[in-house]
């Protein structure tokens, strides 16, 4: 199907618009170059005619031009700034060398000091050549990707494919999803060359993808891929797309080929680490898991003048564990510490405030260096670290224990609740709770999970209506496992029929150890995959967990039973975005194991 049907087939055919600019970035030597040396033949740099004006000022700019040479052939960012600051003061007229400075300063992670650069240049008559050097960039960064009304202003000004590709992101920004495909789809109705039309389709195919129309993006990148077959972000957005329909092998096969084009490319291999770790390939998936800190760790990553812990035997020896990612990832990566202990090594292990009782409780001999966040960098990114660290022979990042102490599925056998709950806190609450509900089954309830999402097709939340059909199970009460505010939905429940106490002396924000003792007052607990099933099955409670159709790597896909947690049962959706079906499944599984 040619693309020009893909159009049709979604929207009535409409007449779009042309992009008359060339796609191309020059470097400003080469700019410079004719007309510092043969200033009557470069009829085309009529613009930068003010650099003639002075012997002095030619002269200087013959430095500067062949010291940028030599800067970026090096890729020596700060020299190029430095060097384009100096033209810039010389002919403060050229656009061009404020859009220069304006691309490095976004490439520096400076948007403040782009900002400034990029408001001068466009300033100025407007310049293809200025646009090429500054629009890709600045769609990627969020400061500018974030500001709709400057992006349509400055595309309504000049529509050209550089401009429009910020106003597209930054429609998508602002959620304003129906207006940015429609944009999308007139614009591939009209006259575009190859990498052009490429560019639309894989615009399109991330905006599919980033509302959830997973088969719409594949869609759009099989057509992209009949006219461009080596472009690497099609195959890329191809990849990530069949995974979240579980077509893991055909997303296999897109990845290897942007590896095989792009042997450094982060996304890829992050995500076929992930992959890899899904299918139990743990040999080979740790090492690609290693590409977590450029594609989306950056701001959590530590530099240490110690070397990193390789699985060296640790006797006699000290090893700094530092923390990262989120506080589920940490009751994990816990897991590991019988193990680490095994080595017989003095262990030193970084973990969030709220863990600080259940951790020191369930490991004596080890080290708890609570988590601080402090310092910005990079315009305000905030940036995890300490300032002080006990001394140590080694360090490793908690997420990179794996690699060395689980690299087959054997190595995760251990015993089933390595946490424990305060023994006094958690009898006092499961007597509360026998008194408030005599002779009832305690299960423990929660709904959702991540973070907000665009769309609720990637969503880990159930709805009301669909937890309301639990309410005709027989002997049972439900306890309210759920973090955050859930005030309106317990009133929506309640409306459905459907019971959930809420305990107001649990606040698992503010301490783990409070919901440790909750949870080891109950019978069961019942949950989407989020904290709470880290927590209850590093306690050992009975925990059904409701997982996704493409489920986080650590459930892997087919297994019934955690490898990381004994305990927890693993309930699987088949669908997208509903969950009556498994919520059904999991009663069952409850049922036939004795939990109901």
């Amino acid at each position: 199907m040619a693309w020009r049907t893909f159009v049709r087939v979604i929207v009535p055919s409409r007449k779009g618009f042309n992009f008359f600019s060339k796609n191309f970035q020059e470097h400003l030597f080469f700019l410079l170059a004719p007309i510092l040396l043969y200033p009557r033949k470069a009829p085309n740099c009529r613009h930068m005619e003010p650099l003639m004006s002075e012997q002095n000022d030619r002269a200087e700019i013959q430095r500067i031009a062949h010291a940028l040479q030599q800067a970026e052939l090096a890729d020596d960012m700060l020299g190029q700034v430095q060097l384009y600051e100096r033209l810039a003061a010389i002919t403060p007229q050229v656009a061009l060398i404020h859009a220069k400075l304006g691309h490095l300063h976004l490439r520096l992670k400076q948007p403040q000091a782009a900002r400034a650069h990029i408001e001068k240049a466009l300033s100025m008559p407007g310049d293809d050549k200025v646009d090429a050097e500054i629009f890709d960039r600045m769609a990627e960064a969020t400061e500018f990707s974030d500001q709709l009304a400057q992006a349509r202003t400055w595309y309504q000004q000049r529509p050209n494919l550089w401009r429009f590709k910020l106003y597209i992101n930054a429609l998508q920004s602002a959620q304003q999803n129906e207006e940015a495909e429609k944009l999308l789809l007139e614009t591939l109705q009209g006259k575009l060359d190859a990498s052009q039309q490429t560019w639309i389709l894989c615009a399109l195919s991330k905006l599919y993808f980033d509302t959830g129309r997973y088969h719409d993006c594949i869609a759009c990148c099989q057509l992209g891929l009949e006219a461009s077959p080596d472009d690497v972000r099609l195959h890329f957005n191809m990849a990530t797309a069949l995974e979240q329909v579980a077509r893991y092998e055909d997303a296999f096969r897109h990845y290897q080929v942007v590896l095989d084009k792009d042997p450094q490319h982060v996304g890829t291999h992050n995500n076929l680490g992930l992959l890899m770790l899904r299918l139990k390939e743990f040999e080979a998936g740790w090492p690609h898991y290693e590409w977590r800190w450029p594609a989306s760790q950056q701001n959590q990553q530590q530099v240490f003048n110690i070397p990193q812990w390789q699985g060296e035997p640790l006797q006699g020896k000290s090893l700094l564990v530092w923390a990262e990612q989120g506080i589920g990832d940490h009751i994990m990566f816990a897991s590991m510490l019988p193990s680490l202990l095994a080595l017989g090594g003095r262990i030193c292990f970084e973990s969030y405030a709220r863990l600080d009782p259940i951790l020191n409780r369930s490991f004596p001999q080890v080290e708890f260096i609570r988590r601080e966040q402090s310092g910005t960098v990079n315009d305000g990114v905030q940036m995890l670290y300490r300032q002080n660290w006990p001394r140590c022979d080694f360090h490793i990042p908690m997420g990179s224990l794996g690699r060395w102490l689980r690299p087959d599925l054997p190595s995760f056998a251990s015993p089933s609740g390595y946490l424990k709950a305060d023994q006094a806190g958690a009898q006092a609450k499961r007597e509360e709770y026998s008194k408030l509900f005599p002779g009832k089954r305690l299960i423990g309830l929660s709904w959702r999970g991540g973070t907000n999402v665009s769309n609720d097709m990637q969503s880990r939340r159930i709805t009301m209506s669909e937890l309301a059909r639990l309410s005709s199970l027989p002997g049972v009460q439900f306890i309210n496992l759920q973090y955050g505010d859930t005030l309106l939905e317990r009133y929506e429940a309640q409306i459905l029929g459907l019971n959930i106490h809420h305990d107001p002396s649990v606040d698992p924000l503010t301490s783990m150890d409070a919901q440790a003792n909750q949870l080891a007052a109950l019978d069961t607990v019942l949950s989407i995959d989020n904290t709470t099933v880290h927590l209850a099955g590093a306690l050992g409670i009975p925990t059904y967990v409701l997982l996704q159709l493409n489920p986080n790597w650590r459930w892997a896909l087919n297994d019934s039973q955690s490898y990381w947690y004994p305990s927890v049962h693993l309930v699987r959706n088949l669908e997208i975005g509903r969950w009556g079906n498994v919520l059904d499944k999991a009663v069952t599984a409850m049922r036939d194991n004795g939990h109901l």
